[in-house]
This record gives C-alpha cells, sequence and structure tokens, in this order.
C-alpha cells in the first residue's frame, strides 16, 4: 500500500507538536551521544516555545513537515538568504538546511529527499544557485546520505552543543 506523502508548511498553531518532534528527534538521535550536562543545556536554550516562536517569526526561517497519510512524520527548517564562509561568491543568496528529522517509525520512505526537494524548490524559485548546511562530523549516516544527494564537504565549523564545542562538517550542493 503506498502512503498519501505531503509536504506542507509548518502553521503557528502547530509549534506546539513541532516543538515536541524536535526535542523527541534530537534526543533520539544525539542523547547517547554527548556529555548530559551539555546536552541538557542545548535542549533548555534551543527546543522551548519562546525559542521556536521567535524563529517561525522570523521570515528568513522556514518550517515544513512531511506529513505521512495525514500523521506528522517529519520537519525540516530552512534558512534564505544564509550567507557562509567559503560561499562568498554567492553572498546571501543561499540557503541553508538547518534540520531535517523523520520519525523512527517513518524512515525509509523517502521524506528525506522529499525534504530536500522541497529545499531544492524553494532555491530555484528565489534564484540560488547553492543551497548548505553544517552535519556534525560524528554523524557518518548523515554524511553518506548528503552525499548520496550530491552534498560536497567545503569547511568546516563549531556547533555549540551547551559549552560542549563540537565541529561540523559544512556541505554545499549546487541547484
Amino acid at each position: 500500500m503506498e502512503n498519501n506523502i505531503e509536504i506542507k508548511a509548518v502553521q503557528s498553531n502547530e509549534l506546539p507538536i513541532l516543538i515536541q518532534m524536535a526535542r523527541d528527534t534530537f534526543i533520539h538521535n544525539y542523547a547517547h551521544l554527548n556529555d548530559p550536562v551539555y546536552f541538557q543545556q542545548y535542549l533548555d536554550r534551543s527546543f522551548e516555545l519562546p525559542q521556536f516562536q521567535a524563529e517561525w517569526a522570523d521570515p528568513q526561517n522556514l518550517f515544513y513537515w512531511a506529513m505521512v497519510d495525514g500523521l506528522h512524520a517529519g520537519y525540516c527548517k530552512l534558512s534564505i538568504e544564509a550567507a557562509v564562509e567559503g560561499l562568498e561568491e554567492a553572498g546571501t543568496q543561499l540557503l541553508e538546511i538547518k534540520r531535517i528529522y523523520v520519525l523512527d517509525a517513518h524512515q525509509k520512505l523517502g521524506l528525506g529527499k522529499r525534504m530536500l526537494e522541497k529545499a531544492i524548490e524553494i532555491a530555484h524559485k528565489k534564484g540560488y544557485s547553492w543551497i548548505w548546511l553544517g552535519v556534525w562530523k560524528d554523524n557518518p549516516k548523515a554524511i553518506a546520505w548528503y552525499q548520496s544527494q550530491g552534498f560536497e564537504a567545503f569547511g568546516e565549523h563549531i556547533f555549540w552543543m551547551g559549552e560542549d564545542p563540537q565541529t561540523d562538517w559544512l556541505m554545499r550542493k549546487k541547484v
């Protein structure tokens, strides 16, 4: 049986659902790999309603659901005009993929690819030539997936997990 898959914008009344999914997927993917104190610091700063309300209200941030048969199955956060070192020639004509997460129960349905396609569609509509992202260097599964989708590494930056500095690889894709 084929699933009905839809990518749609997150509405303001859905922010509590989004926060819960964001927390749950982040905890599932990274809690066991990080110092609990630093991990909790990051959760407390990044996954609270006021933070998500401010991010959602910022016109440079775009949030989308991956829906499967009417159920929230994953989400992505994109940022437009997100300049980065290493792509200076593009100026601010860039789209950053901040997050793509899919709930375990909906893995292997191609939802990550569908959300990536949405990001590429938005970049095309805005006339952007590049999309980019940061991915934790200790996440080989995500790195391999992004490489399989045509991304290449072009630099590094520090991601602060609470007070713990971690290295993210910067990856880009020409669109």
